[in-house]
């Protein structure tokens, strides 16, 4: 279908209610066109060729629809904001996007902070590198943080509670220490070399 123009092919917008949906088209019930439920329409998507994005309507989702004259074809537009489903945010400087389980994602343009919350695991995969990098420092606050290979720490390493491990341990230059050096014996650095 191809609309050259709303006033040459009379269509029209309509506001509607989603009764089916299915990944990249729904049907919807338009109350003010007699309760006609459309057929499957497509959903008007950012992109759906190389570059994909797609999200499936949920039941009941508030919508608008361009129609042709006759109500037979026409595209789902998108979903509207209402009384009853207000945007997650009021803050005109904010991005959101909410998801039914409780995930949020938002970006606050006006203070340049990225919050994900409401997530139980965060998955990243790359084929080859990952950078991070941040003007002043990085805080990772977990129980436990697992390396699960080789670690290279170029610059300086400070612990604070201590250092356990087990296997080898290879240094090159000076070490120094404060307090006893002990063995698994239970022997300390106490005595002549």
């Amino acid at each position: 279908m191809v609309f050259e123009s709303s006033e040459e092919c009379g269509a029209t917008i309509k506001f509607g209610i989603v009764t089916e949906s299915r990944p990249g088209f729904a049907r919807v019930t338009l109350s003010d066109f007699d309760q006609l439920r459309t057929m499957w329409l497509p959903i008007l998507y950012p992109k759906t060729l190389e570059d994909q994005a797609i999200w499936t309507y949920d039941k009941n989702e508030h919508v608008a629809v361009l129609l042709d004259q006759r109500g037979e074809d026409g595209v789902i537009l998108g979903a509207i904001f209402s009384e009853a489903d207000t945007p997650p945010v009021s803050d005109p400087h904010k991005f959101a996007v909410k998801f039914k389980d409780g995930a949020f994602i938002e970006y606050d343009r006006a203070t340049h902070i990225l919050k994900v919350t409401g997530v139980t695991k965060v998955i990243i995969e790359a084929n080859t590198d990952i950078e991070l990098h941040a003007g002043s420092k990085i805080t990772l606050d977990a129980p436990t943080t697992e390396v699960s290979q080789a670690l290279v720490v170029n610059g300086l390493l400070t612990y604070k509670k201590g250092m356990s491990g087990q296997g080898n341990f290879s240094q090159s230059g000076n070490i120094s220490a404060t307090g006893s050096i002990m063995d698994a014996g239970g022997n300390s650095n106490h005595h002549a070399h």
